[in-house]
């Protein structure tokens, strides 16, 4: 194939690679196993995160139940404040006592602000104290980009998040709460003899689709935190900014389907993978084996696996005594669009010094003979 020819076909697949795209305005698609971004648009721009705060206010409730006393048993009052709330509701009475399973369902099914006052109160006593929690939770996290002042998500232009801090919050949720995690299956929930669909329409309709959450303001249009999990493997996907709840599933869709699709989990190198076989100069035997000192698990499309490069780094020969687990090289590997990965390589085993008295010996036969002295 002329050469010209072959250039123009590497940048058109590598071109080919990077094609997807969505009507979001921001967007973000994470590899759970990884935690690799494949897709990135705007991810850390401040948005409006609307009723996907939600998330946020199940997540403190199900650390509280999973390391406190606090229980779905345990029974919430509703305050004037809660019955009150407008928005989208689960319809909760004044004064009621409502158990705080009914709540966490009307939360994430039904996206009731009433719910999430109510849940709010329960665990704070009020929700500005409430929110300073969520405050302290979302540092722990690691969400930079992050501020809340309510549990609903009600607007306030104090109250922002990034597409990214609620990939990071979602992971977090799945990873730290599974047995918890599976109220974001459910379809459907009643309360006051109101049943309302969950109006994460992926449920039905993505394979693998088991949560989160949606989220709408007319400010911020239509957004939605999503995750879905095929043959054990897991892909986060959250965007806002689309111009209808359509168009929120066409897209939040689309981006988990080409995840899954186009890209897949290599393992690049495994712990202890014998890497290279290097000369020992002047040891009591002739060669070590370099070995990877970790496992590198990356999540590639299929041209980014045909273009990676890797490149060997030590030194020739390594001299004695080698010492085992020791780093003696490394290993470079380059992939199209992610920055350079660097393991370090370690020796397989120990190997001590020639006898003093042979070293003169050892020492020529190398220079001479490109050998060492146990070399037959």
């Amino acid at each position: 194939m002329n050469k010209l020819i072959l250039i123009i076909l590497l940048i058109f697949i590598s071109f080919q690679a990077q094609t997807i795209d969505t009507k979001a305005k921001q967007a973000v698609v994470i590899d759970f196993d990884t935690n690799e971004i494949l897709f990135d648009k705007n991810s850390n721009q401040r948005v409006i995160p609307a009723s996907m705060t939600k998330i946020m206010t199940v997540y403190i409730a199900f650390d509280r139940i999973k390391n406190t006393n606090f229980s779905i048993t345990n029974k919430c009052r509703v305050s004037a404040k809660a019955y009150k709330m407008g928005g989208s509701r689960t319809f909760l009475e004044i004064d009621d006592q409502v158990s705080v399973d009914e709540l966490l369902k009307g939360i994430i099914v039904q996206s009731g602000n009433d719910a999430s006052i109510a849940l709010a109160e329960c665990l704070a006593g009020t929700e500005d104290d409430f929110a300073k929690l969520m405050n302290v939770y979302a540092n722990r996290l690691g969400m930079k980009n992050t501020n809340f002042v309510n549990s609903s998500g009600w607007p306030d232009e104090n109250h922002y998040s990034s597409v990214y801090d609620l990939a990071i919050l979602s992971n977090s949720m799945v990873r730290n709460f599974p047995d918890l995690y599976t109220y974001f299956e459910m379809k459907e929930f009643t309360y006051n003899d109101i049943s309302q669909p969950n109006r994460n329409k992926l449920l039905n309709q993505v394979d693998g689709s088991d949560g989160l959450k949606t989220g709408f303001t007319k400010k911020s249009g239509w957004g939605i935190a999503a995750t879905a999990k095929r043959n054990n493997r897991r892909i986060t996907v959250v965007i806002n900014g689309t111009n209808s709840s359509r168009s929120r599933l066409n897209e939040s869709a689309n981006l988990i389907n080409w995840a899954f699709n186009q890209t897949s989990q290599k393992i690049l190198v495994d712990k202890n993978q014998i890497v290279k076989e290097v000369d020992v100069w002047l040891g009591v035997e002739k060669r070590v084996k370099l070995i990877s000192s970790e496992k590198i698990l990356s999540t590639l499309s299929f041209d980014q696996i045909q273009l990676m490069k890797s490149k060997i780094e030590f030194t020739k020969p390594i001299a004695a005594p080698i010492i085992k687990d020791k780093e003696y090289g490394k290993l470079h590997i380059e992939i199209e669009g992610r920055p350079k990965i660097i393991i370090p390589l370690v020796a397989e085993k120990s190997i001590s010094k020639v006898n003093p008295f042979l070293k003169i010996i050892a020492a020529a036969n190398y220079l001479m003979f490109g050998s060492s002295l146990n070399e037959k």
